[in-house]
């Protein structure tokens, strides 16, 4: 039982982890493509 609970704590925390780290990737990435814009409308 104990064993149990551990593994499914330790599966919750790795998906905690996995989502954070693809929701700072996704907002890095925003950011870039922001940059990208800002960029090409400062050339005008």
């Amino acid at each position: 039982m104990f064993t149990i609970l551990t593994a499914l704590t330790a599966l919750i925390s790795v998906m905690f982890i996995v989502s954070v780290a693809s929701t700072i990737s996704a907002l890095r990435r925003e950011d870039a493509e922001v940059k990208a814009l800002n960029e090409k409308h400062s050339a005008f």
